[in-house]
């Protein structure tokens, strides 16, 4: 299926109201972007947290207003089924709002400056984040990732928190390692094949590959149309098809993962920065 784009309807659907918990990230500065600065570089610092065993990862409180991460992933494999799940949301919650916050707040910056934005200096790291040329892929690109679809791609792709790759080097999201000279962690029964999967040095870092991965990537064209629509996210993801080999059924595992654990409720808590 073909999906035609129009920016009429991406204004259109940026305006649709809805429910909004507002999560207040104080930054050190007024004036934004400045030469000097990337757009995707955090300009206040959160805490850093250890997660020896999982009883050091704090319940995550939308109310609050302390943004921290975590230097370490405990294993959370000797846990309840639902005692694993609630750590492991409260693991990478914090990682994933502060990421989505740095894309939100590049994309209000084209979005103020949709008629004069191009390529300059101060632009260059969009163009370069998007691999783009044109300012209508930038909003493309730029556009909202619902929190329930990062939480369910992380839950599968790192067995809730347990898998190696999660483990060992902060993969959440089973990205391979396709260059040379980049970290990476090969894949167990891959003597042949030598596939390897990055190592990060973060779960934000994770996060942020992730996200820009589902940015620029050719196989998700579709997905990021549809994603400036108002659909449900059990729409969008029916264009992630991609992601995994498994195809329709890796779609229907995201569908059932949503919808069980009821990660809709986390679309309602959107990112301002202040």
């Amino acid at each position: 299926m073909k999906i035609e784009f129009s920016f009429h309807d991406l204004i259109i659907s940026q305006s649709n109201t809805r429910k909004i918990l507002l999560i207040k990230i104080l930054f050190l500065i007024v004036s934004f972007p400045l030469l000097s600065q990337s757009f995707f570089q955090l300009e206040f610092s959160p805490l850093i947290l250890d997660a020896d065993n999982p009883e050091d990862v704090r319940d995550f409180n939308a109310e609050s207003m302390d943004f921290y991460l975590y230097k370490q992933v405990p294993d959370l494999s000797q846990l309840t089924v639902q005692d694993r799940k609630r750590k492991f949301i409260d693991l990478i919650l914090p990682s994933i709002f502060i990421e989505k916050s740095k894309i939100k707040r590049a994309y209000n910056y084209v979005l103020d400056n949709f008629d004069n934005i191009y390529l300059n200096e101060i632009t260059e790291p969009l163009y370069d984040y998007c691999n783009c040329i044109s300012r209508y892929e930038l909003l493309l690109c730029l556009t909202d990732q619902p929190t329930s679809i990062i939480l369910a791609q992380a839950a599968i792709e790192s067995g809730w928190g347990t898998s190696r790759f999660f483990i060992e080097g902060f993969n959440l999201f089973g990205i391979h390692a396709h260059k040379s000279n980049e970290e990476k962690i090969k894949a167990n029964g891959s003597v042949d094949s030598e596939i390897y999967v990055k190592k990060y040095n973060s779960i934000s870092s994770s996060i942020f590959d992730y996200l820009r991965t589902l940015a620029k990537g050719y196989a998700y064209n579709d997905f990021r149309k549809i994603r400036v629509e108002p659909v449900d996210v059990t729409d969008m993801i029916k264009y992630l098809d991609y992601y995994s080999e498994r195809r329709e059924l890796y779609v229907n595992d995201l569908e059932s993962i949503i919808k069980y654990n009821n990660f809709i409720y986390y679309d309602t808590l959107e990112v301002y920065l202040k």
